[in-house]
Order: C-alpha cells, then sequence, then structure tokens
C-alpha cells in the first residue's frame, strides 16, 4: 500500500482497514515474536513499528520484516509519544496499538472488524502470560471485560477496574484524532487513560467475544520495576479525573465512591513505598466529604507523627499495611 504524505492525506477519508502500531524500546527479544503474530493477519492495512530510541537490535529486526519507512526511529521520548508518532504516520480508518512484547491471535483482526459496525471502539479478552517478580513462569490466564459495568457507567467502571490492555482493543481514527492522542504526562498508566478519555468523548464501546491479545507479564514491567512513578500515576490520574467530572458537572455520588477508593489505594501504595504523595492522596480523598477508609484514618496521623517508615511498619506488624 502507499503511504500518502500527511498534507494528501488531510482532505481524504480514512480508508478501511486497521493499522497496527508498535511502539519499541529496546524489545529485540520479543519483536520478531511480536511482528510475526500481527503480519498476515486478516484485515491488516498497516503495521509500522516505532522505535523509541532503543540501544538493542529492535530496529534492525523490524527493518527484517518490514520496509524501511514503516521503521520509524527517533529519540527517547516515552511510549505515548512513540505511540502519537505511530498514529500520526498512519491513516487506516481502525488503530490497534501493539507492545513489542505482546501478541496478537491468529484472525483476531478480522473477528474486531466484524462486529465493529458504527462502534467507535471494539474489545475482545486477552490472555496473561510469563513470568513473576521472582522470574518463575506464570500460568496462563484468560482475564475477561466487566460489561455490565462498562454499558452501565463507562468512565466510571474504567476509572475503577476496567482495564484492557491496548492490543485487545480498537480504535476508530476519528476518535484517536477527538481525544488528541495518549497523554506524555501518565507515563506508566497512559493506557489505562487513554481508554478513559475514550469514554469521556462518548465512545461506544462494543465486544468481540474471543482472546485477541497476549498479554505478556514480565519483572521488568514498569508498574514493578518503579512503583513509585505507578502510584504517583494513579494518583495524578485521579486527581485529572475529578477536574473533568467537576468541570462537565457530572461528580455523582456513585463516581465520588470510585475516587475515594482510587485515592485510598494510591495511598496504600506510596505508604508501602514510603513516598510523601501519600499525604497528597490522604488529603484528595478527605477532601471528597466520604468518610475515609479505615486504613487512610489511621494511617495519616501515624505517618504524620511517625513518619511513613515507621507508620508503614507498624500496620504491617497490626496486619494493615
Amino acid at each position: 500500500m502507499r503511504h500518502p504524505p500527511a498534507e494528501e492525506r488531510a482532505d481524504m477519508p480514512p480508508p478501511p482497514g486497521v493499522a497496527v502500531v508498535i511502539p519499541c524500546y529496546n524489545a529485540g527479544r520479543t519483536l520478531a515474536q511480536t511482528l510475526e503474530s500481527a503480519i498476515g493477519q486478516p484485515g491488516l492495512a498497516e503495521l509500522v513499528v516505532v522505535d523509541d530510541g532503543s540501544s538493542d537490535s529492535s530496529a534492525g529486526i523490524a527493518r527484517r520484516y518490514l520496509p524501511a519507512d514503516r521503521v520509524i526511529e527517533g529519540p527517547n521520548r516515552g511510549v505515548s509519544a512513540a505511540r502519537n508518532r505511530g498514529i500520526a504516520e498512519t491513516f487506516s480508518e481502525w488503530l490497534l496499538f501493539l507492545d513489542a512484547d505482546d501478541l496478537l491471535t491468529p484472525g483476531t483482526i478480522a473477528r474486531r472488524l466484524a462486529v465493529a459496525g458504527e462502534a467507535d471502539v471494539v474489545a475482545c479478552d486477552y490472555q496473561e502470560f510469563g513470568t513473576d517478580e521472582h522470574g518463575a513462569a506464570m500460568p496462563s490466564q484468560a482475564r475477561g471485560i466487566d460489561w455490565p459495568a462498562l454499558r452501565q457507567d463507562a468512565e466510571r467502571a474504567i476509572a475503577s477496574h476496567v482495564w484492557v490492555t491496548t492490543g485487545a482493543l480498537l480504535y476508530r481514527r476519528r476518535l484517536v484524532e477527538a481525544i488528541g492522542g495518549f497523554r506524555p504526562d501518565l507515563p506508566v498508566i497512559q493506557d489505562a487513560r487513554f481508554m478513559f478519555d475514550a469514554a469521556f468523548h462518548g465512545a461506544r464501546f462494543v465486544p468481540s467475544p474471543h482472546i485477541g491479545a497476549r498479554y505478556r507479564i514480565t519483572a521488568q514491567s514498569l508498574s514493578r520495576r518503579e512503583p513509585v512513578r505507578f502510584w504517583r500515576d494513579v494518583l495524578r490520574n485521579g486527581r485529572q479525573i475529578e477536574a473533568l467530572w467537576r468541570e462537565r458537572g457530572t461528580l455523582t455520588p456513585d463516581r465520588i465512591a470510585t475516587l475515594c477508593d482510587l485515592y485510598d489505594n494510591a495511598g496504600r501504595g506510596l505508604l508501602r513505598c514510603r513516598d510523601q504523595g501519600f499525604f497528597e492522596a490522604s488529603a484528595a480523598g478527605r477532601m471528597l466529604g466520604l468518610r475515609q477508609s479505615r486504613h487512610a484514618r489511621i494511617a495519616t496521623p501515624l505517618a504524620r507523627l511517625l513518619g511513613l517508615r515507621a507508620a508503614h511498619g507498624l500496620l504491617s506488624m497490626m496486619g494493615r499495611p
């Protein structure tokens, strides 16, 4: 397929089919398998790898599978910037963001397109595989989606507990452009926020009932490797969502309860990390006006009195880590 320059594409409707965007950073060990899972899929119109400043063989591996202009190299700016570059370099009607260590199952793109209709997002189940924090192999586990919660209040469900790996989601381009791309200010949980932003923009989600992606879990996952960044992202995301709901006038009691749970979880995580963000999370939950969890009511004064390390140690001894 010829890839017209951006100035030509501006006035063209997006052609049918799916563009698969693979952001890549030092994924030389897994990239070939990821590419092989995508190449040859019925419905695949474009496939690009955006190499985010890798220092290994990733770009060379990608060039063995793809034309040179479909391997886009640049300095390391993070996965959000890499995905956004991939959006700009493709033009198909649908976008699928596949991480460089994850896999697509055979025929999944065609199965998703078959049910897409007027949908904005097509979501399927996925399977987790990989290793735990000790490097031991994990048994594969299928993960479904809480569709009743998603249909009742998609924004609240995603802010609360509905998370889907990007490889199991198909986004219509016009929605992606309305959102404005992935957020670089949330480096760890940008994928969850992007799904929330889709719901916030009124996206219609439809299910494709099959396992369409395999999500690899490793000890090097950013949420495991840098838990402080992860929990700070969770807290920052919650504050931003709260502001959006307040601005729109949709901060309902149920959504307030969801935010309180989010701030409580972020606070627990930040306390375990002995990070000062714990106090911000505690204050955010308290300002919403609902009764705080027993953990927060005990942990906050203890942390102020004894310090974060001592408070966490004492709570662990009490069975309330």
